[in-house]
């Protein structure tokens, strides 16, 4: 039983490195659009008509944001899933 517990340590904290990472790619597409956002909201109203979404670089930055929030919400799930049974094995053990 404590080889599994040894071996779900070391997942869970892969697990958790994978999140962190993931959650700093997802922060930085959530400042990335919102710059992008804002830049738009600063144009004046004429340009703001003439210019069209393919023009920006919006679609790239939400399919960016859009990828790094799956990405994230997968490892936060797996990191949460391995604690959990993390601490039932450890609860069995103790």
């Amino acid at each position: 039983m404590s080889d599994k517990i040894a071996k779900l340590e070391v997942a869970t904290d892969e697990a958790k490195k994978r999140m962190d990472s993931t959650k700093e790619a997802f922060d930085d597409s959530l400042r990335r659009l919102e710059a992008a956002k804002e830049l738009l909201r600063e144009m004046s109203p004429e340009d703001q008509q003439k210019i069209q979404v393919n023009d920006t670089k919006l679609p790239e930055l939400l399919e960016m944001h859009s990828m790094a929030t799956e990405a994230y919400e997968e490892a936060k799930k797996r990191y949460e899933t391995n604690s959990r049974y993390l601490e039932l094995f450890k609860a069995k053990l103790g």
